[in-house]
Protein backbone atom coordinates (compact mmCIF):
# COMPACT_ATOMS: atom_id res chain seq x y z
CA UNK A 1 0.00 0.00 0.00
CA UNK A 2 1.31 3.57 -1.05
CA UNK A 3 0.49 6.88 -0.27
CA UNK A 4 -0.68 7.44 -3.41
CA UNK A 5 -3.41 5.27 -3.57
CA UNK A 6 -4.95 6.50 -0.34
CA UNK A 7 -5.37 10.07 -1.00
CA UNK A 8 -9.02 10.74 -1.50
CA UNK A 9 -10.23 8.39 1.57
CA UNK A 10 -10.95 9.07 5.00
CA UNK A 11 -10.48 12.96 3.81
CA UNK A 12 -12.96 13.38 7.55
CA UNK A 13 -11.49 11.23 10.11
CA UNK A 14 -9.40 12.18 13.12
CA UNK A 15 -6.03 12.06 13.17
CA UNK A 16 -4.33 9.60 15.30
CA UNK A 17 -1.53 9.91 17.29
CA UNK A 18 0.03 6.78 19.31
CA UNK A 19 2.14 7.72 21.85
CA UNK A 20 4.97 5.24 23.71
CA UNK A 21 3.15 4.58 27.61
CA UNK A 22 3.80 7.21 29.84
CA UNK A 23 6.19 5.74 32.13
CA UNK A 24 8.30 8.30 34.36
CA UNK A 25 7.80 11.54 31.95
CA UNK A 26 5.16 13.55 30.07
CA UNK A 27 5.51 12.92 26.86
CA UNK A 28 5.84 16.88 25.41
CA UNK A 29 6.58 15.58 21.80
CA UNK A 30 3.24 14.26 21.05
CA UNK A 31 1.46 17.54 23.15
CA UNK A 32 3.40 19.81 20.80
CA UNK A 33 1.97 17.92 17.67
CA UNK A 34 -1.34 17.28 19.47
CA UNK A 35 -1.28 20.98 19.75
CA UNK A 36 -0.42 22.27 16.88
CA UNK A 37 -2.93 20.34 15.24
CA UNK A 38 -5.63 21.54 17.33
CA UNK A 39 -4.51 25.10 16.63
CA UNK A 40 -5.17 24.38 13.18
CA UNK A 41 -8.89 23.59 14.38
CA UNK A 42 -7.96 19.57 13.55
CA UNK A 43 -10.02 16.24 15.56
CA UNK A 44 -7.11 14.90 17.20
CA UNK A 45 -7.03 11.59 19.16
CA UNK A 46 -3.81 10.53 21.15
CA UNK A 47 -3.81 6.72 21.92
CA UNK A 48 -1.08 5.13 24.26
CA UNK A 49 1.01 1.82 23.17
CA UNK A 50 0.09 -0.78 25.57
CA UNK A 51 1.96 -4.30 26.47
CA UNK A 52 2.86 -5.94 23.80
CA UNK A 53 -0.19 -8.70 24.37
CA UNK A 54 -2.56 -6.00 24.12
CA UNK A 55 -1.34 -4.43 21.15
CA UNK A 56 -4.56 -5.93 19.06
CA UNK A 57 -6.63 -4.18 21.08
CA UNK A 58 -4.92 -1.56 19.94
CA UNK A 59 -4.81 -2.13 16.12
CA UNK A 60 -8.88 -2.98 16.40
CA UNK A 61 -9.33 0.72 18.15
CA UNK A 62 -7.48 2.51 15.15
CA UNK A 63 -9.18 0.90 12.74
CA UNK A 64 -12.88 1.49 14.67
CA UNK A 65 -11.75 5.51 14.85
CA UNK A 66 -11.54 5.40 10.51
CA UNK A 67 -8.47 8.24 10.69
CA UNK A 68 -7.33 10.46 8.08
CA UNK A 69 -4.30 9.38 8.89
CA UNK A 70 -2.43 7.87 12.08
CA UNK A 71 1.24 9.28 13.54
CA UNK A 72 3.84 6.73 15.09
CA UNK A 73 7.53 8.06 16.09
CA UNK A 74 10.16 8.48 18.75
CA UNK A 75 13.35 6.82 19.87
CA UNK A 76 15.42 4.18 17.43
CA UNK A 77 14.63 1.36 20.02
CA UNK A 78 10.88 2.03 19.30
CA UNK A 79 11.56 1.23 15.30
CA UNK A 80 10.60 -2.40 15.19
CA UNK A 81 7.77 -2.77 17.23
CA UNK A 82 6.18 0.28 15.37
CA UNK A 83 6.66 -2.01 12.05
CA UNK A 84 5.27 -4.90 13.49
CA UNK A 85 2.08 -2.43 14.61
CA UNK A 86 1.83 -1.10 11.00
CA UNK A 87 2.19 -4.64 9.64
CA UNK A 88 -0.89 -5.67 12.07
CA UNK A 89 -2.79 -2.91 11.01
CA UNK A 90 -2.30 -4.00 7.42
CA UNK A 91 -3.45 -7.24 7.60
CA UNK A 92 -6.60 -5.76 9.38
CA UNK A 93 -7.10 -4.27 6.81
CA UNK A 94 -6.10 -0.64 6.57
CA UNK A 95 -7.09 2.21 4.24
CA UNK A 96 -5.05 5.26 5.72
CA UNK A 97 -1.82 6.46 5.24
CA UNK A 98 0.66 6.06 8.48
CA UNK A 99 3.74 8.51 8.97
CA UNK A 100 6.32 7.75 11.27
CA UNK A 101 8.45 10.68 13.07
CA UNK A 102 11.45 11.73 15.75
CA UNK A 103 14.88 10.48 15.91
CA UNK A 104 13.91 6.65 14.39
CA UNK A 105 13.48 9.18 11.34
CA UNK A 106 15.23 11.87 10.99
CA UNK A 107 18.55 10.40 10.32
CA UNK A 108 17.83 7.68 7.84
CA UNK A 109 14.46 8.60 6.54
CA UNK A 110 14.62 5.99 3.61
CA UNK A 111 15.15 3.26 5.82
CA UNK A 112 12.99 4.12 8.55
CA UNK A 113 9.81 4.16 6.38
CA UNK A 114 10.64 0.86 4.06
CA UNK A 115 11.46 -1.04 7.24
CA UNK A 116 8.12 -0.18 9.03
CA UNK A 117 6.02 -0.28 5.89
CA UNK A 118 5.38 3.54 7.12
CA UNK A 119 4.21 5.62 4.23
CA UNK A 120 5.36 8.99 5.02
CA UNK A 121 8.47 10.09 7.18
CA UNK A 122 8.89 13.27 9.12
CA UNK A 123 12.58 14.93 8.60
CA UNK A 124 13.26 16.62 11.58
CA UNK A 125 10.72 18.67 13.96
CA UNK A 126 7.06 17.57 12.96
CA UNK A 127 4.28 20.22 13.80
CA UNK A 128 4.43 22.29 10.74
CA UNK A 129 5.74 19.13 8.22
CA UNK A 130 2.31 17.53 10.05
CA UNK A 131 -0.08 20.11 9.65
CA UNK A 132 0.79 20.45 6.10
CA UNK A 133 0.64 16.66 5.64
CA UNK A 134 -2.37 16.38 7.14
CA UNK A 135 -4.02 19.68 5.09
CA UNK A 136 -2.88 18.13 1.97
CA UNK A 137 -4.58 15.01 2.70
CA UNK A 138 -7.65 16.34 3.44
CA UNK A 139 -7.69 18.69 0.41
CA UNK A 140 -7.52 15.45 -2.07
CA UNK A 141 -3.35 16.88 -2.90
CA UNK A 142 -0.61 15.11 -3.80
CA UNK A 143 1.16 15.01 -0.66
CA UNK A 144 4.68 15.34 -2.37
CA UNK A 145 4.22 19.23 -2.50
CA UNK A 146 4.66 19.00 1.27
CA UNK A 147 8.13 19.58 2.00
CA UNK A 148 9.97 17.68 4.82
CA UNK A 149 8.86 14.29 3.81
CA UNK A 150 10.16 10.90 2.92
CA UNK A 151 7.41 9.33 1.02
CA UNK A 152 7.57 5.58 -0.06
CA UNK A 153 6.12 4.49 -3.05
CA UNK A 154 6.42 1.01 -3.98
CA UNK A 155 10.23 0.17 -3.64
CA UNK A 156 11.12 3.72 -3.83
CA UNK A 157 11.55 6.70 -1.47
CA UNK A 158 10.72 10.46 -2.86
CA UNK A 159 12.56 12.99 -0.20
CA UNK A 160 10.64 16.09 -0.58
CA UNK A 161 13.27 18.82 0.55
CA UNK A 162 13.86 20.21 3.60
CA UNK A 163 10.36 20.91 5.65
CA UNK A 164 9.66 24.03 7.31
CA UNK A 165 10.01 24.52 11.68
CA UNK A 166 9.05 26.76 14.46
CA UNK A 167 12.11 28.98 14.50
CA UNK A 168 10.53 31.10 17.35
CA UNK A 169 9.39 29.17 19.96
CA UNK A 170 7.71 31.68 21.94
CA UNK A 171 5.13 30.61 19.40
CA UNK A 172 4.75 27.19 20.32
CA UNK A 173 1.34 25.84 21.08
CA UNK A 174 -0.21 24.99 24.07
CA UNK A 175 -0.27 21.86 25.59
CA UNK A 176 -3.61 19.94 25.47
CA UNK A 177 -3.32 18.65 28.81
CA UNK A 178 -7.10 16.95 28.24
CA UNK A 179 -5.77 14.09 25.78
CA UNK A 180 -2.69 12.50 28.37
CA UNK A 181 -4.42 11.17 31.64
CA UNK A 182 -3.08 13.07 34.93
CA UNK A 183 -2.88 10.08 36.71
CA UNK A 184 -0.59 8.61 34.25
CA UNK A 185 2.59 11.86 34.29
CA UNK A 186 1.20 14.15 37.08
CA UNK A 187 2.85 11.45 39.67
CA UNK A 188 6.25 10.78 38.39
CA UNK A 189 7.42 10.73 42.08
CA UNK A 190 4.82 7.41 42.64
CA UNK A 191 6.90 6.02 39.41
CA UNK A 192 10.70 6.46 41.13
CA UNK A 193 9.46 4.80 44.63
CA UNK A 194 8.32 2.28 42.79
CA UNK A 195 11.03 1.29 40.62
CA UNK A 196 13.87 2.72 42.16
CA UNK A 197 15.60 3.82 45.32
CA UNK A 198 16.97 7.17 45.42
CA UNK A 199 16.61 10.07 46.86
CA UNK A 200 16.24 12.55 43.61
CA UNK A 201 12.30 12.19 43.60
CA UNK A 202 9.75 11.65 46.18
CA UNK A 203 6.15 9.81 46.19
CA UNK A 204 4.15 13.24 46.50
CA UNK A 205 5.69 14.87 44.04
CA UNK A 206 3.39 16.38 41.77
CA UNK A 207 5.54 17.21 38.49
CA UNK A 208 5.36 19.71 35.64
CA UNK A 209 7.27 19.41 32.77
CA UNK A 210 8.34 22.33 31.24
CA UNK A 211 10.00 22.40 27.72
CA UNK A 212 12.57 25.68 27.34
CA UNK A 213 14.36 25.08 24.13
CA UNK A 214 15.44 22.81 21.25
CA UNK A 215 18.66 21.70 19.91
CA UNK A 216 22.28 21.35 21.26
CA UNK A 217 25.23 23.73 20.14
CA UNK A 218 27.60 21.21 21.23
CA UNK A 219 29.33 18.28 19.75
CA UNK A 220 29.04 14.76 21.48
CA UNK A 221 30.45 11.89 19.28
CA UNK A 222 26.95 9.75 20.56
CA UNK A 223 25.00 12.40 20.46
CA UNK A 224 22.00 13.29 17.99
CA UNK A 225 20.80 16.94 17.13
CA UNK A 226 19.26 17.82 13.69
CA UNK A 227 18.76 21.57 14.58
CA UNK A 228 20.54 24.58 16.34
CA UNK A 229 19.60 25.68 19.49
CA UNK A 230 16.53 27.50 20.31
CA UNK A 231 14.97 28.78 23.60
CA UNK A 232 11.88 29.84 24.61
CA UNK A 233 11.59 33.18 26.78
CA UNK A 234 11.87 32.73 30.44
CA UNK A 235 8.78 34.49 31.06
CA UNK A 236 6.82 32.76 29.14
CA UNK A 237 7.79 29.49 30.82
CA UNK A 238 6.99 30.80 33.69
CA UNK A 239 3.85 32.04 32.82
CA UNK A 240 3.16 28.61 31.11
CA UNK A 241 4.82 27.01 34.66
CA UNK A 242 2.47 29.10 36.89
CA UNK A 243 -0.78 27.93 34.74
CA UNK A 244 -0.25 24.05 35.38
CA UNK A 245 1.47 24.28 38.64
CA UNK A 246 -2.13 25.40 39.88
CA UNK A 247 -4.15 23.51 37.73
CA UNK A 248 -2.48 20.51 38.87
CA UNK A 249 -1.17 21.53 42.23
CA UNK A 250 1.81 20.59 40.90
CA UNK A 251 5.16 21.19 43.22
CA UNK A 252 8.09 20.07 41.04
CA UNK A 253 9.15 21.58 37.58
CA UNK A 254 10.77 19.22 35.76
CA UNK A 255 12.92 21.08 32.78
CA UNK A 256 12.92 18.46 29.82
CA UNK A 257 15.53 20.05 27.67
CA UNK A 258 18.62 18.93 26.51
CA UNK A 259 20.10 21.19 27.91
CA UNK A 260 17.89 23.82 29.96
CA UNK A 261 21.24 25.80 31.86
CA UNK A 262 22.73 26.68 28.68
CA UNK A 263 25.07 29.10 30.22
CA UNK A 264 25.57 31.18 33.51
CA UNK A 265 23.01 33.85 32.20
CA UNK A 266 20.09 31.54 31.43
CA UNK A 267 20.71 29.97 34.92
CA UNK A 268 20.62 33.28 36.22
CA UNK A 269 17.21 34.15 34.40
CA UNK A 270 15.60 30.57 35.74
CA UNK A 271 16.60 31.58 38.62
CA UNK A 272 14.78 34.92 38.65
CA UNK A 273 11.67 33.58 36.80
CA UNK A 274 11.32 30.37 39.09
CA UNK A 275 11.17 33.33 41.73
CA UNK A 276 8.23 35.36 40.27
CA UNK A 277 6.02 32.15 40.68
CA UNK A 278 3.08 32.22 43.24
CA UNK A 279 4.04 29.13 44.84
CA UNK A 280 6.96 27.85 46.13
CA UNK A 281 8.38 24.86 44.03
CA UNK A 282 11.25 22.71 43.89
CA UNK A 283 12.65 21.49 40.09
CA UNK A 284 15.08 19.59 38.09
CA UNK A 285 16.99 20.28 35.73
CA UNK A 286 19.77 19.48 33.12
CA UNK A 287 23.73 20.89 32.83
CA UNK A 288 26.88 20.22 31.34
CA UNK A 289 30.16 20.11 33.35
CA UNK A 290 31.78 22.81 31.20
CA UNK A 291 28.63 25.13 32.13
CA UNK A 292 28.59 24.35 35.56
CA UNK A 293 32.32 25.40 35.91
CA UNK A 294 31.50 28.79 34.98
CA UNK A 295 28.80 29.42 38.00
CA UNK A 296 30.25 30.98 40.78
CA UNK A 297 29.27 29.65 44.43
CA UNK A 298 26.75 32.60 44.65
CA UNK A 299 25.00 31.51 41.56
CA UNK A 300 25.15 27.78 42.67
CA UNK A 301 23.57 28.89 45.89
CA UNK A 302 20.81 30.84 44.54
CA UNK A 303 19.76 27.57 42.44
CA UNK A 304 19.63 25.76 45.51
CA UNK A 305 17.66 28.37 47.35
CA UNK A 306 15.05 28.59 44.93
CA UNK A 307 14.32 25.43 44.73
CA UNK A 308 16.40 23.11 42.41
CA UNK A 309 16.49 19.99 44.08
CA UNK A 310 18.92 17.98 41.23
CA UNK A 311 20.77 18.47 38.45
CA UNK A 312 21.06 15.97 35.72
CA UNK A 313 24.92 15.87 33.67
CA UNK A 314 26.30 13.47 31.89
CA UNK A 315 30.29 12.28 33.35
CA UNK A 316 30.65 9.79 30.19
CA UNK A 317 34.07 8.85 31.24
CA UNK A 318 36.68 9.74 33.79
CA UNK A 319 39.60 9.47 31.21
CA UNK A 320 40.60 12.81 30.24
CA UNK A 321 41.48 11.29 27.23
CA UNK A 322 38.13 9.76 26.09
CA UNK A 323 36.55 13.01 27.26
CA UNK A 324 38.60 14.49 24.51
CA UNK A 325 37.19 11.99 22.11
CA UNK A 326 33.87 12.21 23.19
CA UNK A 327 34.02 16.02 22.87
CA UNK A 328 33.38 17.19 26.28
CA UNK A 329 35.29 20.53 27.21
CA UNK A 330 36.41 19.09 30.89
CA UNK A 331 38.69 17.08 32.70
CA UNK A 332 37.86 14.51 35.33
CA UNK A 333 39.34 16.56 37.64
CA UNK A 334 37.18 19.42 37.04
CA UNK A 335 33.77 17.49 37.06
CA UNK A 336 35.35 15.73 40.42
CA UNK A 337 35.04 20.04 41.88
CA UNK A 338 32.12 20.32 40.76
CA UNK A 339 30.36 17.58 41.97
CA UNK A 340 32.08 18.56 44.93
CA UNK A 341 30.33 22.12 45.10
CA UNK A 342 27.02 20.32 44.53
CA UNK A 343 27.58 18.50 47.38
CA UNK A 344 27.61 21.42 49.44
CA UNK A 345 25.06 23.56 47.71
CA UNK A 346 22.37 20.54 49.09
CA UNK A 347 21.74 19.73 45.03
CA UNK A 348 21.30 16.31 44.26
CA UNK A 349 23.38 14.79 40.95
CA UNK A 350 22.14 12.44 38.62
CA UNK A 351 24.58 11.31 36.52
CA UNK A 352 26.44 8.63 33.31
CA UNK A 353 28.79 6.90 32.06
CA UNK A 354 29.70 5.19 29.32
CA UNK A 355 31.92 2.17 28.45
CA UNK A 356 33.18 1.24 25.02
CA UNK A 357 33.46 4.36 23.50
CA UNK A 358 35.72 5.01 20.29
CA UNK A 359 39.28 3.84 21.04
CA UNK A 360 38.73 2.65 24.78
CA UNK A 361 41.31 1.19 26.67
CA UNK A 362 40.79 -0.48 29.71
CA UNK A 363 43.32 1.87 31.37
CA UNK A 364 40.29 4.48 30.77
CA UNK A 365 37.78 2.21 32.06
CA UNK A 366 40.19 2.05 34.98
CA UNK A 367 40.08 5.50 35.28
CA UNK A 368 36.26 6.15 35.11
CA UNK A 369 36.34 2.94 37.86
CA UNK A 370 38.38 4.89 39.87
CA UNK A 371 36.45 7.99 39.06
CA UNK A 372 33.04 6.20 40.78
CA UNK A 373 34.74 4.99 43.46
CA UNK A 374 36.15 8.83 44.73
CA UNK A 375 32.63 10.69 44.09
CA UNK A 376 30.80 8.48 46.06
CA UNK A 377 32.78 8.02 48.60
CA UNK A 378 32.37 12.15 48.46
CA UNK A 379 28.54 11.95 48.24
CA UNK A 380 26.72 8.42 48.34
CA UNK A 381 23.43 10.52 47.13
CA UNK A 382 25.24 10.86 43.28
CA UNK A 383 22.55 8.46 41.28
CA UNK A 384 24.81 7.09 38.72
CA UNK A 385 23.48 5.21 35.18
CA UNK A 386 25.87 2.75 33.20
CA UNK A 387 25.45 2.18 29.63
CA UNK A 388 27.58 0.19 26.88
CA UNK A 389 28.27 2.85 23.95
CA UNK A 390 25.86 2.46 20.95
CA UNK A 391 26.37 4.35 17.66
CA UNK A 392 22.46 5.24 17.01
CA UNK A 393 21.74 6.53 13.48
CA UNK A 394 22.66 10.62 13.12
CA UNK A 395 25.52 10.18 15.48
CA UNK A 396 29.18 10.65 14.48
CA UNK A 397 30.42 7.33 15.97
CA UNK A 398 27.81 5.88 13.79
CA UNK A 399 29.07 7.84 10.53
CA UNK A 400 32.35 6.47 11.85
CA UNK A 401 31.22 2.62 11.70
CA UNK A 402 29.81 3.28 8.03
CA UNK A 403 32.90 5.46 7.03
CA UNK A 404 34.90 2.40 8.62
CA UNK A 405 33.05 -0.46 7.07
CA UNK A 406 32.48 -2.16 10.43
CA UNK A 407 28.53 -2.34 9.12
CA UNK A 408 27.46 -2.78 5.77
CA UNK A 409 24.82 -0.56 5.52
CA UNK A 410 21.61 0.61 7.73
CA UNK A 411 19.77 -2.85 7.93
CA UNK A 412 22.77 -4.51 9.35
CA UNK A 413 22.57 -2.06 12.40
CA UNK A 414 19.19 -2.40 12.48
CA UNK A 415 19.27 -6.56 12.72
CA UNK A 416 22.07 -6.55 15.39
CA UNK A 417 20.10 -3.83 17.78
CA UNK A 418 17.06 -5.83 17.54
CA UNK A 419 18.25 -9.70 17.11
CA UNK A 420 17.37 -10.56 20.62
CA UNK A 421 19.11 -7.84 22.49
CA UNK A 422 19.39 -7.54 26.04
CA UNK A 423 19.46 -4.01 27.42
CA UNK A 424 22.83 -3.53 27.19
CA UNK A 425 24.35 -5.33 24.25
CA UNK A 426 27.51 -3.69 22.74
CA UNK A 427 26.34 -3.60 18.56
CA UNK A 428 29.65 -2.43 17.14
CA UNK A 429 33.11 -2.86 18.94
CA UNK A 430 34.60 0.53 18.37
CA UNK A 431 37.27 0.44 21.44
CA UNK A 432 40.93 -0.78 21.96
CA UNK A 433 39.28 -3.69 24.36
CA UNK A 434 37.40 -7.01 23.47
CA UNK A 435 33.70 -7.57 23.63
CA UNK A 436 34.16 -9.80 26.84
CA UNK A 437 36.24 -6.96 28.66
CA UNK A 438 33.49 -4.43 27.51
CA UNK A 439 31.02 -6.24 29.06
CA UNK A 440 33.04 -7.33 31.90
CA UNK A 441 34.05 -3.49 32.26
CA UNK A 442 30.12 -2.41 32.21
CA UNK A 443 29.32 -5.11 35.06
CA UNK A 444 32.22 -3.74 36.95
CA UNK A 445 31.32 -0.18 37.44
CA UNK A 446 28.11 -1.27 38.30
CA UNK A 447 29.19 -2.98 40.94
CA UNK A 448 31.80 -0.99 41.83
CA UNK A 449 28.90 1.79 42.48
CA UNK A 450 26.68 -0.28 44.48
CA UNK A 451 29.94 -1.84 46.86
CA UNK A 452 30.87 1.86 47.35
CA UNK A 453 27.33 3.31 48.38
CA UNK A 454 26.88 -0.19 50.70
CA UNK A 455 30.32 0.69 51.98
CA UNK A 456 29.15 4.89 52.49
CA UNK A 457 25.31 4.42 53.56
CA UNK A 458 23.90 3.75 57.02
CA UNK A 459 23.00 -0.15 57.18
CA UNK A 460 19.75 0.62 58.12
CA UNK A 461 19.33 2.66 54.27
CA UNK A 462 20.48 -0.78 52.80
CA UNK A 463 17.87 -2.54 54.91
CA UNK A 464 14.95 -0.32 53.87
CA UNK A 465 15.72 -0.28 50.28
CA UNK A 466 15.56 -4.58 50.19
CA UNK A 467 12.74 -4.15 52.26
CA UNK A 468 10.87 -1.58 49.75
CA UNK A 469 12.28 -3.91 46.93
CA UNK A 470 10.37 -7.08 48.19
CA UNK A 471 6.72 -4.94 49.24
CA UNK A 472 6.83 -3.46 45.67
CA UNK A 473 7.40 -6.95 44.11
CA UNK A 474 4.73 -8.35 46.69
CA UNK A 475 2.49 -5.64 45.20
CA UNK A 476 3.45 -6.41 41.38
CA UNK A 477 2.32 -9.57 42.22
CA UNK A 478 -0.93 -8.90 43.96
CA UNK A 479 -1.84 -6.49 41.57
CA UNK A 480 -0.73 -8.83 38.35
CA UNK A 481 -2.40 -12.35 39.41
CA UNK A 482 -5.88 -10.73 41.44
CA UNK A 483 -4.64 -13.15 44.64
CA UNK A 484 -5.48 -11.14 47.27
CA UNK A 485 -9.56 -10.11 48.49
CA UNK A 486 -8.26 -6.59 49.68
CA UNK A 487 -10.03 -4.63 47.43
CA UNK A 488 -7.61 -2.13 44.70
CA UNK A 489 -8.40 1.20 46.49
CA UNK A 490 -7.33 -0.13 49.83
CA UNK A 491 -4.69 -1.76 48.70
CA UNK A 492 -2.93 1.36 46.93
CA UNK A 493 -4.07 3.36 50.09
CA UNK A 494 -1.62 0.85 52.17
CA UNK A 495 0.68 0.36 49.63
CA UNK A 496 1.38 4.52 49.85
CA UNK A 497 1.23 4.52 53.28
CA UNK A 498 4.16 2.26 53.56
CA UNK A 499 5.84 3.48 50.90
CA UNK A 500 5.48 7.34 52.34
CA UNK A 501 7.02 5.80 55.69
CA UNK A 502 10.09 4.01 53.97
CA UNK A 503 11.06 7.31 51.98
CA UNK A 504 10.80 9.68 55.13
CA UNK A 505 13.38 6.86 56.85
CA UNK A 506 15.62 6.57 54.45
CA UNK A 507 15.90 10.37 53.17
CA UNK A 508 16.40 11.49 57.10
CA UNK A 509 19.05 8.57 57.39
CA UNK A 510 21.02 9.54 53.53
CA UNK A 511 21.20 13.05 55.56
CA UNK A 512 18.14 15.12 53.18
CA UNK A 513 15.76 17.11 54.50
Amino acid sequence: MTSETMICKHRNGPVVLVSRPIGFTFPLSYAYLAGYLREKHEDVRVLFKPGRKHIPALVKEIMALDPLIVGFGNLYPELKEIGEIIGMLDKAGRRFPIVIGGQMVSPIPEFAVTVTGADFGVIGEGEIVLWELVKALRDGRDPSTVKGLAIRQGNQVLLTGPGEYIQDLSILPSIPYDLFPEEKWLMIGRWYAENAFQPHWRLKDRVINIHGGRGCPFTCNFCYHHSKPRYRPVPLMMQEAAEALERFNGNMLYFSDDLVMASPNRARQLVEGIRSLNRPVEYSMSARFDILHKIDDGLLQELKNSGCRTMGLGVESGSDRMLKVIGKNVTADMMKFDLERLRKTGILPSVSIMVGQHTETMEDVEASMDFVRETVRDNPNINYAFTITTPFPGTALYNLIMKNGHLRDHKEFYDRYFAGRSEWNQIVNLSEMSPEQVAFSHKKILEIYNEEKRKKLKRAVIVLEKSQGILNRAVYILRKYRITRMIPEKLDSSYSFILAGLEKHRLRLRGIG
